[in-house]
């Protein structure tokens, strides 16, 4: 080789630089990344719907890394976690399921109060407001994907997402109405009086008894819109505190020294 030919080269090579190390995604995996595995679009839909109402990354998070399961189905969120490489490839990811009818459900009423409380209809109530997500009350089908490494399990503590959009306050304000009106409550307790627990997809679907006491069609999207800050769930807030860790959006606070 040339004097010519070696300078030549030695300028192609400062030219590319030095070799890059691969990069941490941001939840400080080598590869992979958080996956948020949900049961439906609608269910996408009011989280995203929450999150725009706490942090814009959370936002961002919650849309671009969610996979619908297309209903309660622990085992392909499993299947899908294992053919991304699971934990070995970086991967962390959380199953977010609806309790429903499962043991260990909720089995008496409550009502969703604006401060992110539960007013209860009896005093059996005291024992169903356990732990969101302590392993004992999953549904046995879900403590499979519990034992996944890397793989976590979130059930709400209520039968479905949408027990947490009953906040009377949020629907007045959304339609309109008067402070006083207290159709939305006489409705949902009328419901809670009628079933064994209350049925949050059937009261506010279409033709459900809150949209009929209301006169209007009540959308699950459209309410989780409309939710203030402090309108959110406790529950709410621990499952966005676990998407916050698993995925890496949550920050350390500031370090305390206290010197003598």
């Amino acid at each position: 080789m040339t004097v010519d030919q070696r300078q030549t080269t030695f300028r192609n090579v400062l030219a590319k630089g030095p070799k890059r190390r691969p990069s941490r995604s941001s939840s400080g995996n080598r590869a992979g990344g958080f996956v948020l595995y949900v049961e439906g679009a609608r269910d996408r839909e009011i989280l995203g719907c929450w999150a725009r109402r706490v942090d814009s990354a959370l936002t961002r998070c919650i849309e671009k890394n969610t996979v619908i399961l297309g209903g309660r189905r622990p085992a392909r969120a499993i299947e899908d976690f294992r053919k991304r490489g699971g934990v070995a490839a970086g991967y962390s990811g959380l199953i977010v399921l609806d309790r429903d009818d499962h043991p260990h459900a909720e089995t008496a009423p409550r009502l969703h109060e604006a401060n992110g409380s539960l007013r209860s209809s009896s005093s059996t109530n005291a024992a169903a407001t356990a732990s969101v997500d302590r392993t004992i009350d999953r549904p046995a089908e879900s403590n499979d994907a519990a034992t996944e490494a890397g793989l976590e399990v979130f059930v709400w503590s209520l039968r479905h997402i949408e027990s947490y959009l009953l906040v009377p306050e949020t629907i007045r304000r959304m339609l309109g109405l008067d402070a006083d009106d207290r159709r939305v409550e006489r409705s949902i307790e009328a419901s809670m009086t009628l079933q064994a627990s209350l049925h949050a997809k059937r009261t506010l679907g279409s033709g459900g008894s809150l949209s009929e006491a209301l006169g209007t069609e009540l959308r699950a999207g459209e309410i989780a819109r409309a939710m203030r800050p402090d309108e959110l769930h406790g529950d709410v807030r621990t499952l966005f505190d676990r998407i916050g860790r698993l995925s890496g959006l949550s920050k350390a606070g500031p370090e305390v020294v206290i010197r003598s």
